[in-house]
């Protein structure tokens, strides 16, 4: 029971928090940037925020400068929407999984055109 209410409020956050990016949030750093999943600690008192960013011009660690920025605002937003006992605190965190899935497709690509 107490792990479908951590994976409950996980998805809440990460809900709350995607829609605060699109629509709050104005630093032009986190534009292209997409929430994947939240991983929530046991106490629920920190809250793992992964995100991914699509834009292959912006690099990820200035969309992690202006996440980091916002940080205090998404929080403060985040214990308006998000009635737990403690706001959690947050940490970003680059989700690579995107580029690696690439990786390897690029790799399985170019071994699927070499000659046998």
């Amino acid at each position: 029971m107490k792990g479908q209410r951590i994976v409950r409020v996980g998805d809440r956050i990460r809900e709350v928090v995607s829609l605060l990016l699109l629509k709050k949030v104005k630093d032009p750093r986190v534009s292209f940037c997409t929430i994947t999943h939240v991983q929530m600690t046991a106490d629920l008192k920190i809250a793992r925020i992964y995100f991914s960013v699509m834009d292959e011009v912006q690099d990820w660690h200035k969309t992690l400068k202006g996440l980091n920025s916002a940080k205090g605002y998404i929080r403060k937003e985040l214990g308006r929407s998000v009635v737990l006992k403690t706001t959690p605190q947050i940490e970003f965190i680059h989700d690579d999984t995107f580029e690696e899935m690439d990786r390897v497709r690029n790799l399985l690509e170019r071994v699927k055109a070499e000659p046998l």
